[in-house]
């Protein structure tokens, strides 16, 4: 728990410098409810997790509580087994604060009790989700990442293992449209997910280094029945394949300070259709593969290496800084030169290494 809040606390700090937004305090970050299983996984009683997540939120305002207990109410129908128990866990915690602290919405019923296992009352419309916590995009925000005006969603966090993460979301970037419709605030892009069948995919449009970009994501979880088996979502996302191309690369993994080594690979070649998937795939190969060369180096974790959209260019930093980067070209004379120019302006031990068989 306090590993997730020590990454919220470091990543709202960051939102914040550049929006001007009121910070909240401890790990309160997640006004979607989405990205709340940390509690899942911890070890203890029911009551114990509670009074640690108390802790967390203790100095929180009335009006900020209140948003908080309101948006972790709403996705409970979306949500299942430990997932919905972590969620009720929060609530839990953040209507004790309220009671504590004598908030006006303290004494309001709902459903926010461990025990509890109905969905809201008020929830009438159907809800969706797909793992991705989020904010309103700020004025602030919007000039900073190069968008004209302050729309859409930023993600500032994601649920490992459901859609938002397996399909290639990334923190930072801002959800302009889902299924075509254009979402500024949570609950819209709720009721976009909601009106899916649960266990299907939806078209994403987002903005992501200053170049908007579309991704199919799924299997996202709504409370729209799941369809029967063998039958065919009418409304599926589809999106034109990239060509195939023949891509010359080189990857290369430094570590930080004066005198840090690293290694690098060859030039090499591979034919793919140049997408962040497949060449996040590739750099991690090469990550592994200098594990293994190098016993007791690069052990750091590292996270899935973001790639600029022609996929030219991915990297990755673990925590101790160790630096993951895999250039690329579509010319062999330009991936030489990347090369070339890689051993001669900083030198680094070649590792005889070739991309594993697709």
């Amino acid at each position: 728990m306090q590993r997730v809040c020590k990454a919220a606390r470091a990543w709202m700090a960051a939102l914040v410098a550049v929006s001007g937004a009121a910070m909240l305090s401890g790990c309160a970050l997640d006004p979607v409810g989405l990205a709340v299983g940390a509690a899942s996984s911890a070890s203890g009683s029911e009551a114990s997790m509670t009074a640690d997540v108390a802790a967390a939120y203790r100095g929180t305002n009335c009006p900020t509580l209140e948003a908080l207990l309101k948006a972790y109410n709403d996705p409970l129908p979306t949500l299942g087994g430990r997932e919905r128990q972590a969620q009720l866990i929060h609530i839990t915690a953040v209507r004790q604060l309220m009671a504590e602290q004598r908030c006006p919405a303290a004494d309001t019923a709902g459903p926010g009790t461990a025990g509890s296992a109905a969905a809201p009352a008020a929830t009438r419309e159907p809800q969706g989700a797909m793992g991705a916590a989020v904010v309103p995009l700020t004025a602030q925000v919007a000039q900073a990442v190069g968008l004209e005006s302050p729309r859409g969603l930023v993600v500032t966090a994601l649920m490992p293992g459901k859609a938002a993460e397996r399909s290639g979301i990334r923190a930072g970037d801002v959800i302009l449209e889902v299924r075509g419709v254009a979402v500024d605030d949570a609950v819209q892009m709720r009721r976009a997910l909601g009106a899916v069948p649960s266990g299907q995919s939806v078209l994403v449009k987002l903005w992501r280094a200053r170049e908007l970009r579309e991704l199919i994501v799924g299997p996202i979880t709504s409370t729209t029945p799941a369809l029967p088996p063998d039958a065919v979502y009418a409304d599926a996302p589809v999106l034109p394949a990239a060509p195939v191309r023949e891509r010359f690369c080189v990857a290369q993994v430094t570590g930080s300070g004066l005198f840090a080594s690293g290694v690098h690979s060859p030039l090499f070649t591979v034919r793919n259709d140049g997408s962040e998937a497949e060449s996040a795939k590739l750099a991690t190969a090469f990550l592994e593969a200098a594990r293994k060369a190098q016993p007791g180096y690069w052990r750091a974790p590292h996270p899935r290496p973001t790639c600029s959209r022609d996929s030219k260019v991915c990297t990755s930093a673990s925590a101790d800084s160790d630096v993951l980067m895999m250039l690329c070209e579509t010319e062999r004379e330009k991936g030489t030169a990347v090369y070339e120019s890689l051993r001669r302006d900083k030198p680094l031990t070649e590792l005889a290494w070739s991309p594993p068989a697709s």
